[in-house]
């Protein structure tokens, strides 16, 4: 959550100072907050700080390459339109083994240095793709049922 304060800042700023609405203190002639904007901070922050933690449990509970392997599976309908899946879920293991170092996120030089082995050969990366079963389409079916029902009763 560290790094991410800024981007809470931003979500702040933006929805507090630029949604229209009644403005928090009028007397004064300098931009100010708008209790609408500051209500709708305070709940995307909510839903991003929601994001964040739930992306820190997966991160926690899989290992990377079961994580790179859900996304190849989620991502596989995209082939059909020729985008290339296989570069984001590379991009998507080179941040997970950036973000996970001990030492943090290393500068460009390093993260370019690290990229080969020393042989000349690109380092492979190993990705862990099990197979769908009954049970998982099952599950994707009712989440897309339970979706389509809280779309219609909420909207």
């Amino acid at each position: 959550m560290r790094r991410s304060r800024f981007l809470f800042l931003a979500v702040v700023i933006l929805y507090s100072f630029f949604t229209p609405g009644a403005r928090l203190w009028v007397e004064l002639p300098l931009p100010a907050p708008t209790f609408e904007g500051m209500v709708l901070a305070l709940q995307h922050s909510a839903r991003l700080a929601g994001v964040l933690a739930l992306v820190c449990v997966l991160v926690e509970s899989y290992a990377h390459e079961v994580l790179v392997g859900g996304m190849l599976v989620c991502l596989a309908p995209l082939q059909k339109f020729h985008v290339p899946i296989e570069r984001a879920a590379l991009r998507m293991a080179i941040v997970l083994q950036s973000v996970s170092a001990p030492q943090g996120l290393p500068s460009w030089r390093q993260a370019l240095s690290s990229v080969h082995d020393g042989s000349g050969a690109p380092t492979p990366v190993v990705v862990h793709l099990p197979p769908w079963s009954g049970v998982d389409v099952f599950i994707v079916l009712a989440l897309i049922a339970v979706a389509e029902v809280l779309v219609r009763v909420c909207c």
